[in-house]
């Protein structure tokens, strides 16, 4: 191989690696840490109060229990305290609730930490 085809080869692979991941093709991982997030919908059934947030127990269609803290976006009419009102959003994998009945020492585990949610009017 002449120097000119070995000059020519290494120009097109670093064109086809630098196109591929400015395009966003699948080398390695893309979500942080592995943490895909989980999406939840229906409607709130029931809601407790604990130490690092408040969690709610959502229906079906896509059920769980979740906390919902600080950090989290609220959308819509804020309706995440009562149950009742229809939600939809987002969350990570992971999270307790700790109970304030055991001077928060208890964690009880939920299905996830909300990152944001929108609720129903009622």
């Amino acid at each position: 191989m002449n120097k000119l085809n070995r000059k020519i080869y290494f120009a097109l692979v670093t064109l086809t690696l630098v196109l591929a991941t400015s395009l966003g093709l699948p080398f390695g991982r893309r979500e942080a840490d592995g943490f895909a997030p989980l999406n939840f919908g229906g409607p709130i059934t029931y809601v407790s109060y604990c130490c690092n947030g408040v969690a709610i127990t959502v229906g079906p269609p896509r059920p769980g229990r979740f906390l919902i803290t600080v950090g989290t976006i609220l959308y819509a009419h804020y309706n995440v305290y009562i149950p009742g009102p229809y939600v939809l959003g987002s969350a990570v994998p992971g999270g307790t609730c700790q109970i304030p009945a055991t001077y928060c020492l208890v964690p009880t585990p939920v299905k996830g930490i909300v990152t944001m949610i929108g609720s129903s009017a009622l």
